[in-house]
Order: C-alpha cells, then sequence, then structure tokens
C-alpha cells in the first residue's frame, strides 16, 4: 500500500470521528442547557400546516348512532336548539372571545399548524390565536386547574400518535351546535397519516356526567403547504357579542 493511500485513509478515519462526536454533541444539552430539537426517525412526521376536509357544526358519532346523552344534556341541547330556530340564540362563549376548546378545536373551519419536537407536539390554530402544548411521554399533574385547552399528554402508538386531553373548563361546548359537557371532561386523540397528504384524528369523548357512555368521531385533514397562518383577532369588529342576558345579538 502506498504512502499516499495511507494518508487517505487516514483523513478519512478522522473525518469519520469528528462527524460522530459532532452528532453526539448536538444531541447533548449544552452548557446553556440548549437542547436538540430534532425528532427521532423512527417518529411519524406529521408536521406542517393541515386544513380540515368538509365541514358540520356538530360532533356527531362516528359509527351514525345518536349522541348518548344524559337527560340534562339532551335538554340543554334542545332548549338551544329551540333558542336558535327563534331567531335568538342563546350565549356561545366564542362570541364573547372566549376560546373554543377541547374537542371543538379539532372541528374548527381553520388551519391549524403542528410542530414536533422530542419533549411536545405543538399544535398552532388560527382560530383565536390558539395553541396546545402536548407534553410528550409525560403523565398528568396529580391536580390540573381547568382550562379551556386542558393539560395533555402524548405518546406514539405505532404511527398513531395518541393525545390524553384533561382538565377541561365547564365554559366551552363540545361544538358548535351547542352539545355541552360537564367537569368530568376527558378528550382521547388518535392522530394518524392515513396518507402523505391526509391526516385523521379518531377522538373519543368521556364524560359520563353528561353522556351515557363514551363515544367518538373522526375528523380528516389535507396537507397544506400553500397555506399559512393568517392574524385571528376575535376582539376586533365582533358583531355579535352577547346582551346583559346572555343572548347574542341578531345579525
Amino acid at each position: 500500500m502506498s504512502a499516499l493511500m495511507c494518508l487517505h485513509r487516514q483523513v478519512i478515519a478522522v473525518l469519520v470521528g469528528c462527524l460522530a462526536n459532532v452528532l453526539v454533541l448536538a444531541a447533548t444539552p449544552d452548557a446553556h442547557g440548549n437542547r436538540d430539537v430534532r425528532v427521532a426517525a423512527s417518529v411519524p412526521d406529521i408536521s406542517g400546516v393541515w386544513f380540515m376536509r368538509g365541514y358540520d357544526r356538530r360532533i356527531r358519532p362516528m359509527d351514525g348512532s345518536e349522541t348518548p346523552w344524559q337527560p340534562w344534556s339532551k335538554a340543554e341541547f334542545d332548549r338551544r336548539a329551540d333558542a336558535e330556530k327563534a331567531g335568538a340564540p342563546l350565549l356561545d362563549p366564542t362570541a364573547a372571545c372566549l376560546p373554543s376548546g377541547m374537542p371543538r378545536l379539532i372541528a374548527a373551519p381553520y388551519p391549524l399548524e403542528i410542530v414536533q419536537t422530542p419533549d411536545a407536539t405543538v399544535f398552532l390554530y388560527e382560530t383565536h390565536h390558539l395553541f396546545r402544548v402536548i407534553h410528550m411521554n409525560g403523565k398528568h399533574p396529580k391536580k390540573v386547574k381547568p382550562s379551556y385547552m386542558g393539560h395533555s399528554i402524548g405518546h406514539w402508538e405505532g404511527d398513531t400518535l395518541v393525545v390524553d386531553t384533561i382538565g377541561l373548563t365547564q365554559i366551552t361546548q363540545i361544538d358548535e351546535a351547542g352539545t355541552m359537557h360537564s367537569d368530568a371532561l376527558r378528550v382521547t386523540e388518535r392522530i394518524r397519516k392515513v396518507d402523505a397528504e391526509t391526516l385523521e384524528t379518531v377522538f373519543t369523548i368521556d364524560d359520563p356526567k353528561a353522556f351515557t357512555k363514551p363515544w367518538t368521531a373522526v375528523r380528516t385533514f389535507k396537507w397544506r403547504p400553500d397555506v399559512r397562518l393568517f392574524e385571528y383577532v376575535c376582539e376586533e369588529n365582533n358583531r355579535n357579542a352577547p346582551d346583559a342576558k346572555g343572548e347574542l345579538r341578531r345579525l
């Protein structure tokens, strides 16, 4: 073997060693605590902008059955539907620029953007400039203060992201049609790519105070790399704010 060839191999060995060190350092926190934000290759890539296919203001069981109402929740749904037909709809929290909450936000007819990191999957919504942080491979706190978005943890089961959300405030509605819920609401989402451009979210609504059994709905989304989230300022030019009685003004 010539001296030139030996030198060539030694140079390659040094370069490979340096590259390996760079990769190790990139995956290790530095002196300032900065961490690698790359997601493992084994995790499906669901990042990007997605837009829901179709729209239905009511969230219904995906098997075509009737919503398994508790008596009070069915009575409240009917009361709100009757008020809307009469032209005097009752308060919808979003008309007062309050967040949609879960699972209503899943069915919102606005784009959403998903950002993935090793520790969190973040959902950015055009609607009300809302966002959700899914804490990956974590646990719920022992005590969760109720909030509009609740507390969410997630993990991967093969090609499916499973998200469990608790701690949802009772102020929100299940959907735009007026399906209500209690403080016991729990939402479990199973999110997966059906194909390169289609994202499916199958979500189960579990609220024994409002429904006789858990029930499951579905929404699908199309990948839209050509779309960017726009500014959404509800407080600006809000034409349908509630009056002192909690009823919405007629347009």
